[in-house]
């Protein structure tokens, strides 16, 4: 309703009009408040006791009348906050004018929508995390312990402008005056990325070891940076050569194990990058192959500490007796048996030789004597003697005329050798 201003001597009269019900002209638009939406009652803001004070508790709903809805730290504000003389009809700003009465504190350095980092509850109620989340640097790490202060120094009122995201942009005193390594003498990147996480500086977890030429691999990958560099970066040992140029660092630990054994230097022959136990020596280089029941022994079963050997070396891969002499000696000394142990055993057990009979100069495998005897002790009755067995041990022979008379046999020969001759399936 439009509403007529009255000076205040008519204030009585009108209180009496409001009381009674009485209407009031509404056909002029010169109310204080400017041109009101004509359905709103005074009532709902004056009383009937007078125009002022307005009622305590008004049951004007702002944002049901000018679409601007009093939300937060805007609906403890007094109306001349905003409405700076009588007329009610203006400011005309909408909820997102924010600027219409609130400075712009970052000076256009900011998105132009405060509402995009603000609440109405408080200015100052922000979520730096949230608003750098939207930025080319979001807070990580370390980043998210420190105040906003720590990097926006020059903060004055709230203005938080943009700063440079480099790293040494805030961290040049650290990257100067680093001690563990010298970036400036060693002309490190100032992209502390590079190396280092948001995290901690320690340690430059992310330094990629490979543009050294020497690539972190295996257990190298565990080790601080202090055990091979000095403080102000320098090797602690003698630069590798190359990436498997192990010696370098590991001189040490080559004199103590294989001192004086002629080992090669070359560790990566034996040793992994992972670790020095359980080397894998690929022993045929020696030309002596491990196969067998070689394959699963120690090294020191045959090596002394320092490498020299514990037997005198093998002539062959066959020279079995050159490390098993003892056991030779302790199962066949005196028998005759060849030195070739793989004549009748295998390299993977002693147990279960398979002797060749046939290259004894006996052929128990043929004739009756197949079915005859079957273990060695049938003509070896005594457990040592494993000499030459021939025909004769058994079968007497005689120049006689008997059944066992060769004297008429033409080229015959009185040896056993000459029996399979003419036996050769008895």
């Amino acid at each position: 309703m439009s509403v007529r201003w009255m000076p205040p001597v008519f204030a009585g009269v009108a209180a009496l009009v409001l009381a009674s019900g009485t209407a009031v002209a509404q056909d002029r638009d010169d109310s204080p408040h400017g041109i009101l939406p004509p359905e709103l009652d005074c009532s709902a803001c004056h009383t009937a006791v007078a125009w002022q004070p307005a009622r305590d508790t008004m049951e004007f709903r702002h944002g049901d009348r000018s679409g601007f809805l009093l939300t937060g730290a805007h609906v403890d504000e007094a109306c001349s906050s905003c409405h700076t003389d009588l007329r009610l009809d203006g400011p005309d700003v909408g909820p997102d004018d924010c600027a219409a009465c609130h400075t712009d504190v970052h000076e256009g350095d900011m998105s132009d929508e405060c509402a995009a980092c603000h609440v109405t509850a408080s200015f100052s109620r922000v979520s730096g995390e949230t608003i750098h989340d939207r930025t080319s640097f979001p807070l990580t790490g370390a980043h998210l312990q420190i105040t906003c202060e720590s990097c926006h120094v020059d903060e004055t009122g709230g203005v938080f402008s943009s700063l440079e995201t480099d790293c040494v942009a805030c961290h040049e005193v650290d990257y100067r005056g680093a001690r563990r390594v010298d970036h400036v003498a060693n002309d490190y990147p100032t992209d502390c990325t590079q190396c280092h996480s948001t995290v901690a500086w320690v340690d430059a977890p992310l330094f990629d070891h490979a543009i050294t030429g020497f690539a972190l691999l295996g257990a190298h990958d565990g080790i601080t940076c202090a055990s091979c560099h000095a403080e102000n970066g320098g090797l602690l040992f003698p630069e590798p050569a190359t990436q498997d140029d192990c010696v370098a660092c590991h001189q040490a630990d080559y004199d103590g194990e294989h001192a004086g054994s002629g080992f090669p230097t070359t560790c990566t022959s034996c040793h992994s990058v992972s670790t020095w136990e359980d080397p894998d020596f690929d022993h045929t280089i020696t030309g002596f192959a491990l196969l067998g029941a070689h394959d699963g022994i120690t090294c020191a079963s045959c090596h002394a500490e320092n490498g020299v050997l514990l037997f005198p070396p093998p002539a062959t891969q066959d020279d079995c007796v050159a490390c098993h002499q003892a056991d030779y000696d302790g199962e066949h000394a005196g028998s005759g048996f060849p030195t070739t142990c793989t004549s009748c055993h295998s390299i993977d057990t002693w147990e279960g030789a398979d002797i060749n009979h046939d290259a004894q100069y006996f052929r128990i495998y043929s004739g009756p004597h197949r079915n005859e005897w079957n273990t060695c002790s049938d003509c070896h009755t005594v457990p040592t003697d494993f000499g030459l067995f021939t025909c004769l041990s058994c079968h007497e022979h005689t120049k006689s005329r008997t059944d066992n008379d060769h004297s008429e046999v033409s080229g015959y020969v009185y040896e056993s050798g000459q029996c399979y001759a003419c036996h050769a399936d008895e």
